[in-house]
């Protein structure tokens, strides 16, 4: 399973916001399978290999399912029944972050559209009890966000919808690492948490006044 790794966050101070823009930096995140390597002995006395064409062949069908498992591991998304939501949810993300309010109400409609499409067919039952709990939680948001087009509005509601989200993403892994950030500054100084694939801050609920301010507060992955 995925270990959550957890990050001390910085300070919650201004000084901190400004700081943060050295402090973070782009990662790439790969997912890399370890295959164990055929070895074909070699008899010296004979200057031949020790396999005949059958033992061959049989490596070559290992080979063959060494790298059909490597497709699976590569098309999680597909596998994730989650993914699509996840997706829409960083899209909407990116779109605060712009302070782009009309952007914002289309990510929200797809997060809405996800949400309706996602098949609880198949869930796991753990997977289909934390569904039905949030569901109409991250649809009342989402519906929100997409009806108005103001961003200090749709920021209180993604405030409600990163919460919800976090929880999905903590049971059924994303399939890239995903950064819990936090944002000491947002609603005089309560703050708020939201959730990116990227360490470099971009901060949503501050958009472009201040989109570095923020921190590391958990790493799921």
């Amino acid at each position: 399973m995925k270990k959550v790794m957890p990050i001390v966050a910085v300070a919650l101070i201004f000084v901190a916001c400004k700081n943060s823009t050295s402090k973070n930096t782009h990662a790439d995140h790969m997912v890399t399978v370890a295959a164990d390597t055929a070895t074909i002995a070699v008899d010296k006395s004979k200057g031949d290999t020790a396999l005949n064409k059958e033992e061959t062949a049989g490596v070559s069908n290992t080979a063959a399912k060494i790298e059909s498992s490597t497709e699976k591991v590569d098309l999680k998304t597909v596998s994730n029944p989650f993914a699509g939501l996840y997706s829409a949810y960083f899209e909407l993300k990116d779109a605060l972050v712009k302070d782009n309010g009309a952007a914002a109400q289309t990510a929200a409609k797809g997060t809405q559209a996800a949400i309706e499409k996602l098949d609880s067919r198949q869930l796991n039952a753990v997977q289909g009890k934390l569904w039905k709990e949030y569901q109409r939680k991250l649809a009342f948001d989402t519906e929100h966000i997409a009806g108005i087009k103001e961003n200090e509005h749709q920021r209180e509601h993604f405030v409600t919808l990163s919460k919800n989200m976090y929880v999905l993403m903590k049971s059924v892994k994303p399939e890239v690492t995903v950064y819990y950030q936090h944002c000491p500054m947002y609603r005089d100084g309560k703050g708020a948490n939201w959730l990116s694939t990227q360490k470099k801050i971009e901060n949503p609920y501050l958009g472009q006044s201040m989109p570095t301010c923020g921190s590391i507060v958990e790493t799921i992955q």
